[in-house]
């Protein structure tokens, strides 16, 4: 059975993935920044129910050495499907820290921190696991991107959120040339107003709807989808 590895699996979209997945009988590697907290407490329920398909890695996106150890544990091991979900918005509650991202008032600790969690650690891991990636069947690393980046689509104010994803949209793309030539198919994907945590204001979009979208999605593409930026239902968004 195929291998997907999900970041930011023990909630929101990325629980979900990990729990479809591992209902259709993938492999999971399902990672998260604590393993032991309540806030993971569903996933660790999942991953003892699941006959040892998922398996619980701690992986911190602001720390590049977790990353890498995770990396040297599965050496060799052909990952399938790669998903970059985890991301954060920047301080929560979000109402009560939103003049942290809008013009005047920005922090600029958080639009580093949102940069580097958002942006630099999804390039990181597909530097990290590319190999992995190359030697499964499927060859996909999908990304986790939102419209609030489009040029076209968004101009929501919030400085730090918004240019995360504008930049690691485009890192995807630049991805998706560098590994052209090895059958790498490398897509952004926006999972839709979702209503999660980080979404939970004016979310639409339930999560299961998403995920199932998205993986119907992931499911069908091709080399003919690399670079692309695809919204859960299948509309190419304007960007």
């Amino acid at each position: 059975m195929a291998t997907v590895l999900i970041t930011g699996a023990n909630r929101g979209i990325g629980l979900e993935f990990t729990r479809q997945y591992a209902s259709d009988g993938w492999t999971v590697i399902a990672c998260c920044r604590d393993l032991g907290g309540d806030g993971a407490a569903e996933l660790r329920d999942i991953a003892a129910k699941s006959a040892d398909r998922v398996h619980l890695e701690t992986m911190d996106m602001l720390d590049h050495d977790s990353i890498d150890a995770v990396a040297a544990k599965y050496r060799g091991t052909p990952v399938d499907v790669l998903i970059n979900n985890a991301g954060i918005i920047g301080p929560t509650p979000i109402l009560e820290h939103v003049d942290k991202q809008h013009f005047g008032t920005i922090d600029y600790d958080v639009w580093d921190a949102v940069i580097r969690t958002n942006t630099f650690a999804p390039v990181k891991l597909a530097e990290a696991f590319v190999e992995n990636v190359a030697a499964g069947t499927e060859k996909k690393i999908i990304t986790l991107s939102s419209t609030v980046g489009s040029f076209q689509e968004s101009l929501i104010p919030a400085f730090c959120y918004c240019t995360s994803k504008t930049a690691v949209t485009k890192a995807v793309q630049l991805l998706s040339e560098v590994l052209r030539d090895r059958s790498i198919i490398a897509v952004a994907v926006c999972p839709g107003h979702v209503k999660t945590r980080m979404g939970a204001h004016g979310g639409t979009v339930e999560i299961p709807d998403s995920v199932s979208g998205m993986r119907g999605l992931i499911a069908g593409f091709t080399m003919a989808d690399t670079g692309t930026f695809r919204r859960y239902n299948g509309d190419t968004v304007a960007w």
